[in-house]
């Protein structure tokens, strides 16, 4: 009863912030981990362009 408690307490008070994932076990939590699964595979797909990297102009 405690955890549940704990969900309630606003976050003025020290309660969870508004921004916090959801608990694992949650119908929202599956729906949280997809969202980051296909946010984390975009991120990878394309890297940076060499012509306009900082380094590109460096001079060793």
């Amino acid at each position: 009863m405690a955890g549940g408690m704990a969900d309630l307490i606003p976050a003025w008070a020290g309660g969870l912030p508004a921004d916090a994932p959801p608990r694992p076990g949650s119908p929202e939590y599956d729906a949280y981990m997809k969202q980051r699964e296909n946010a984390q595979q975009g991120v990878g797909q394309t890297g940076p362009d060499p012509t306009t990297s900082p380094s590109a102009t460096a001079v060793h």
